[in-house]
């Protein structure tokens, strides 16, 4: 839901164009052709070109706050009866908060999204969620369509988004609402201010087709923070006195009646925050509130329509993102100059500099306590014929299915990026840190049964740090099938953790469980990046768990970010690669000792292109790989060297390439 008060508009800024609620993509056929309207952009909308990127390829930093980003779309209620609100035009309106995805299954929102007026009966009433795939911004077309908006409130026509915008719905419930002004329901603590909902979206489990985050574990002052949200993007005329400008731009008697935002002619775009221009002042948390809703304050700017969305700071540990909490509501004390009568912050009215309070997030506590309500039907499945595709999964989030009670975990002891001149080119080439879960003595981590195919060859692999100066013996299993007995990790120079790697072909199928275990004389261990794939199988980049590991390096850089995903027909995800850049895949059980085949689908053949793995004492073994019939195969025959990387190149001056269907398959040499 949207709310009257500025703090609870999410951070953005404008290219050009006025953020609100979607955009259409389809045009009735009474409708006339587009016409390109002449009229002056608002200076709003210049004013706000430095604070949000349309980002329909997610990559980079943000990568994963983008992926576990979707829309909620609430149908707007009449008090008492619950009756649908409809248009001007008889259309029923709704509103529209962003949600960030924190299991497979299960979303963060604020709660004046989902009150107690529009979800009076929260296990009987579906909501839709809506995810937003990788796009190609030419197939697209929305600068097109954010310059197009004419006619007369409610009709208002513009040219449609391009048939490249693509999204996929999902039917989720609300199962918790805190803060007693929208209607506690099921919340987990006492929280009679808060402004936080949790969804359910069923065995459908959206986060683990697109990612989610992981709950902050603590806050602090100044921490950068960011947001992915969405919003349709228009630009509107500089003259008050036109029809656009007051049903658009100005949120006359914050009445959805009287405002196209509300109308669901629109469609929206995924949309992320951007960092000042000035690079010594990111966008910041400024300070938690002494009064007024448990909430607090950043830098963050935006319209009505981005409550909801997740406000993210980086986990220095990791190098991931993680959830702080939904942009909320406030009440009326704080900053109520900002409470004015527009869709979006008016520059005229609003300072814009670095330090200026912007949005407020819920607070973390609430988000922490909702994040508890975990369950054994809330990860993603095992049962893809051949593959074990969740370990990182279970390490990072959700230990407590591995062990029984409270397990611990540790960080790993080199930050990344890893940069300084201790990084073996293993950790210099790994995209974001792991956690490492500690193993004692004679004690064995057993991960959750997968479904495996008799006479496969799969290739496992696990990274060992030792906890204490008895070197650590580590024996892996599958099920009666030993795999590796009371071996000692293979570590090269100054690495923080070794490897213990081997491929075999399984003697049963059906579900089997991996397990690790510290042999008998082991000392204590800790695991981090188990990995295990089936030897021949074909990654598609289509989940979660698929794109692990996967990162860009750019000309003249060491260390990766992770990866960017754009659309190459028939499937939702492939890797983008742009000139000069180096595409890095890691994570892959790279097995020494075994000869590589090597397959992938190019979105275009292309000549000059280079592809071949990194060893771990930092050689690159590589070929020409160029596409034919837009396919690449290649072999390489790496000896008894340790790859730990394969990677391909796209010189200069290409064009960009799509690649899909990663294929890495050994065979003994």
């Amino acid at each position: 839901m949207e709310t009257t008060r500025r703090a609870a508009w999410v951070g953005a800024s404008f290219h050009l164009a006025i953020l609100g609620g979607a955009l259409t993509a389809c045009r009735p056929a009474s409708e006339a052709p587009y016409e390109e309207p002449r009229a002056t952009p608002q200076q709003v909308q210049l004013a706000y070109r430095d604070y949000y990127d349309v980002a329909l390829s997610p990559g980079g930093p943000m990568a994963s706050s983008q992926l576990s980003r979707g829309t909620l779309f609430v149908p707007i209620r009449e008090p008492i009866s619950h009756e649908p609100r409809l248009g001007l035009d008889g259309s029923p309106l709704r509103y529209t908060c962003g949600v960030t995805f924190i299991s497979p299954r299960r979303a963060v929102t604020a709660a004046h999204c989902v009150d107690a007026t529009n979800v009076w009966d929260p296990p009987n009433q579906p909501l839709e969620v809506r995810m937003y795939d990788p796009m190609v911004e030419a197939d697209v077309g929305w600068e097109t369509t954010a310059r197009s908006l004419r006619g007369t409130f409610p009709n208002y026509r513009r040219a449609p988004l391009g048939a490249g915008y693509s999204t996929t719905t999902y039917q989720c419930r609300v199962v918790a609402r805190c803060g007693n002004t929208y209607g506690a329901y099921n919340c987990p603590g006492n929280f009679p201010r808060a402004d936080t909902a949790l969804l359910d979206c069923g065995p459908s489990s959206p986060g683990c087709r697109y990612d989610y985050l992981g709950v902050a574990d603590s806050e602090g002052e100044g921490v950068p923070v960011s947001m992915a949200w969405a919003h349709e993007v228009y630009a509107i005329p500089d003259d008050r006195t036109t029809d656009l400008w007051q049903h658009y731009t100005r949120y006359a008697n914050y009445d959805p009646v009287l405002n196209y935002h509300y109308y669901p002619a629109n469609q929206l775009l995924p949309l992320v925050s951007k960092p000042w221009s000035d690079p010594t002042r990111p966008t910041v948390s400024l300070g938690v509130t002494a009064t007024g809703t448990d909430a607090r304050l950043t830098e963050l700017h935006g319209c009505h329509g981005s409550s909801g969305s997740g406000v993210t700071q980086l986990n220095e540990g990791l190098g991931t993102q993680e959830l702080l909490g939904p942009v909320a509501t406030w009440d009326g004390w704080v900053f109520r100059a900002h409470d004015y009568e527009f869709l979006c912050e008016d520059p005229a009215l609003t300072a814009r500099g670095p330090g200026d309070a912007g949005l407020g997030y819920a607070r973390l506590a609430v988000t922490q306590k909702l994040a508890e309500s975990k369950s054994a039907a809330d990860v993603c499945g095992t049962d893809e014929p051949g593959l074990f595709p969740n370990p990182l999964l279970w390490l990072t989030h959700d230990i407590w299915i591995l062990r029984k009670g409270l397990v611990s975990r540790q960080a790993f002891p080199k930050r990344w990026p890893c940069t300084d001149e201790t990084c073996s080119t293993w950790e210099r080439l790994r995209v974001a840190n792991e956690p490492m879960v500690p193993i004692a003595r004679g004690e064995t981590l057993t991960l959750p049964s997968a479904n495996i195919i008799a006479g496969t060859t799969y290739r496992v692999s696990v990274r060992i740090h030792s906890l204490e100066s008895t070197p650590p013996l580590v024996t892996l299993s599958l099920g009666n099938q030993t795999l590796a007995q009371g071996v000692r990790p293979t570590a090269f120079a100054s690495e923080a953790a070794g490897l213990v790697g081997v491929a075999f072909t399984a003697t049963r199928g059906g579900g089997q469980v991996l397990q690790v275990t510290a042999a008998q004389g082991s000392g204590a261990f800790a695991v981090t990046e188990i990995v295990a794939v089936a030897d021949a199988m074909a990654n598609g980049f289509e989940y979660r768990s698929q794109r692990v590991g996967m990162g860009i390096i750019e000309s003249g850089t060491r260390t990766p970010v992770p990866a960017t995903w754009t659309r190459m027909a028939p499937s939702r995800f492939a890797a983008r690669l742009q000139a000069g850049q180096r595409f890095i895949v890691t994570r892959q059980a790279f097995v020494r000792g075994r000869a590589w085949r090597v397959e992938f689908d190019t979105s275009r053949d292309v000549q000059g292109m280079s592809c071949g793995f990194i060893t771990s004492d930092g050689r690159e073994l590589r070929l020409r790989c160029n596409s034919v019939n837009r396919h690449i195969l290649a072999h390489f025959h790496l000896g008894d060297a340790q790859p730990v990387a394969f990677f391909v190149d796209l010189p200069k001056g290409q064009a960009d390439l799509a690649l899909d269907n990663l294929r890495l398959e050994t065979r003994t040499q």
